[in-house]
């Protein structure tokens, strides 16, 4: 018996070590596991997210530039033919109305004067005209239908809708025209009249979705005529501030940014039209004494209608949105009948600029309709575009006029963009100025040319812009200075005109280190340390894109981080971190002595995440001593295309688009 109970005990004994020894260790990785997982919390301070309708976030803060202060800027030089991309790029067929043949000539037509007329072999067709014109940005008014024949004047809008018959066959066109706007022609002689100078035209044209290198690559006879014909200057170091279009051209149009600016958001109910908050330069030029026109050719993803409110009264003296929603209803949008609808663009813009050649003009015209979706496209119109150009020269309407051909970006969703060499195109678009040839034979125009071809080196941005559109108005109304150097220290945006520092930074031109091409990043992913800070943060940025999307929880799925693509941080130069002073009593010999720490660094990840497979590239700032990210929304780019993924949100909030991906779409995938 007490064998038996000796045996008892030692077995209970047993009993309660193991028991013991599981408990210790249970606790042990619970308390393992909460310092993993306070490990594994960053803090994040989210700017311009929409959940707070693209404002800043708490405090009030604005993203640090604190790491750009003192990196002077080195311009990318880039290979037209980089083996890296060179093999997206191919001759793009042409267009089924550029085929010889292919199409019957047009019934009817409008000839240089303006006249309705009707083709050879359709003199006998049956036709009747019914003009269109703007109601809002996003709805047209119409007139009864009219007969019409050969001959008859067209005028009762800058754009009709005709239907003719003749036997059982029925034909249909669009018409578009410049016709006088006599309220705004007599508004402009009596104002030239008062200005009492010499004012200069404003000929822009915009092309989405092109890079330095890709117009130079699809556009080559463009770009020859732009150079070597009319002496524009390319400005090799002009960098995008944000993504898209409208970072492009509110900057230029405004000179500030769209976070800047009250809010224009179309989602948000106290949202404003633009032309009631926006300063658009168009209305400076406007009050001068100049007739305007601006107009897009595509109608549903236009800059300010797509996101943004629009504009509630028309916003310049001619403006052609109107027309293209038309032309979206038809289908084809490349073609109107036999007409490539890029040539009626450009002899439209040639009819503007002679129907008020009396008076000054500015006119900005954005195409994107054969470039936004296709790398290649776009070359089916470089012999008409230079054609046209060198048209309008020979004609002598340059003469007297700023010639600016640009792009917004480069492009955002092709393949071209996952590549290194893609990435830094797409912050790199197209950009060239040409002086008139009236002012360069003036002392001033001469100044202000030198001043263009040395500025061309130099990092510039759409900010610069629109300092030069305010050059350009204000021409000789007083002393000039364009002899004088601009201070970056103290002005984001300076004239291409005037001379601007060698060693102005990103920092300083407002570009944010998300889009800035001028940094030299180092790999985030070297050392086991390195690679476990990368994935903490990659995790958090992921977390974020959950918060945006769950207001949306029912429709978007959420995400979780896939993979890790790429990582780069910046950190100040380690000459920089160990500066104390100098050596010698004259100042020129550092004494780099010192153990500075890195107490903070901006990362830019590229990260891919499923459900869906996005893409995305994000730049952060990650204060090292308080373990903080602070991520700028506005500074995240979806690299990859959509596809339909964020089908079922994408009318109802386009932001949350680069984050959706619908529940349907994932048992599809």
């Amino acid at each position: 018996m007490a064998v038996f109970i000796y045996r008892w005990k030692r077995i209970l004994t047993v009993l309660f070590i193991i028991v013991s020894l599981f408990v210790l260790l249970q606790i042990s990785w619970k308390t393992k596991g909460r310092k993993n997982n306070q490990k594994s919390s960053i803090n994040i301070n989210v700017l311009h997210s929409d959940r707070n309708g693209g404002k800043l976030g708490r405090n009030n803060e604005r993203k640090p530039f604190d790491i750009l202060k003192n990196e002077k800027c080195t311009i990318p030089k880039l290979d037209i033919n980089g083996s890296e991309v060179i093999h997206f790029f191919h001759t793009p067929k042409p267009l089924a109305c550029q085929i010889s043949g292919n199409i019957e000539e047009d019934w009817v037509f409008l000839d240089d004067e303006g006249v309705i007329r009707f083709s050879g072999n359709r003199q006998k067709a049956k036709c009747q005209i019914q003009y269109f014109w703007r109601s809002s940005d996003d709805d047209n008014n119409y007139s009864e239908m009219i007969d019409i024949k050969d001959g008859d004047r067209f005028n009762g809008s800058d754009f009709g809708s005709v239907t003719c018959y003749q036997g059982f066959t029925k034909w249909t066109t669009l018409l578009w025209t410049i016709t006088d706007n006599e309220e705004a022609h007599k508004r402009a002689r009596k104002l030239t009249k008062l200005e009492k100078r010499k004012s200069y035209n404003v000929y822009f044209l915009g092309f989405d979705s092109l890079s330095q290198m890709s117009f130079r690559r699809k556009l080559p006879k463009t770009v020859k005529f732009l150079e070597e014909t009319l002496g524009s200057v390319v400005l090799n170091g002009y960098n995008i501030v944000g993504d898209g279009t409208p970072q492009a051209f509110i900057p230029i149009l405004t000179g500030q940014t769209e976070t800047e600016l009250p809010l224009s958001r179309k989602r948000f109910p106290e949202s404003k039209y633009l032309d009631e908050i926006y300063p658009m330069v168009w209305k400076n030029y406007s009050d001068k004494g100049y007739v305007t026109m601006f107009g897009e050719d595509m109608h549903q993803v236009a800059t300010f209608t797509y996101r943004l409110k629009g504009f509630h009264h028309q916003p310049t003296d001619h403006y052609p949105r109107t027309f293209f929603k038309d032309v979206e209803y038809r289908g084809d949008s490349t073609c109107i009948n036999s007409q490539p609808v890029h040539k009626i663009w450009f002899q439209n813009c040639e009819k503007f600029m002679k129907v008020y050649e009396d008076v000054p003009r500015f006119l900005l015209m954005h195409q994107g309709l054969l470039s936004h979706d296709d790398i290649n496209l776009v070359g089916v119109q470089d012999i008409d575009l230079s054609d046209h150009l060198n048209h309008m020269n020979n004609e002598g309407i340059f003469d007297d006029s700023f010639v600016i051909v640009m792009a917004d970006h480069g492009h955002r969703f092709a393949k071209l963009r996952e590549t290194h060499q893609g990435q830094l195109e797409e912050r790199m678009p197209f950009f060239s100025i040409s002086i008139p040839k009236e002012l360069r034979s003036t002392e001033e125009g001469q100044l202000m040319e030198k001043n263009l071809r040395e500025n061309a080196e130099k990092l510039t941005s759409p900010f610069d812009i629109h300092a030069s559109l305010m050059d350009i108005l204000n021409l000789s109304s007083h002393e000039s200075g364009f002899d004088e150097m601009q201070d970056a220290s103290s002005e984001r945006s300076l004239s291409v005109f005037r001379p601007i520092p060698t060693n102005r930074t990103c920092a300083q031109a407002g570009i944010e280190p998300h889009w800035c091409t001028c940094l030299s990043w180092k790999s985030a992913m070297d050392t086991s340390e390195d690679r476990l800070l990368t994935k903490r943060i990659a995790t958090a940025v992921v977390n974020q894109f959950n918060k945006e999307i769950s207001a949306e929880k029912d429709l978007c799925a959420p995400l979780s981080l896939s993979t890790i693509l790429d990582a780069k941080k910046l950190i100040p130069d380690k000459d920089l971190l160990a500066y104390t002073n100098v050596k010698d009593p004259d100042g020129f010999v550092p004494d780099l002595s010192g153990n500075t720490k890195t107490a903070f660094a901006h990362y830019q990840l590229k990260i891919q995440t499923t459900p869906g497979n996005a893409i995305y590239e994000v730049t952060l700032f990650y204060d090292m001593i308080n373990e903080e990210l602070k991520m700028d929304f506005g500074a995240i780019s979806h690299v990859n295309k959509y596809g339909d993924n964020p089908h079922c949100i994408i009318g109802r909030n386009f932001f949350l688009a680069t984050f959706c991906v619908c529940f349907d779409r994932i048992s599809s995938q």
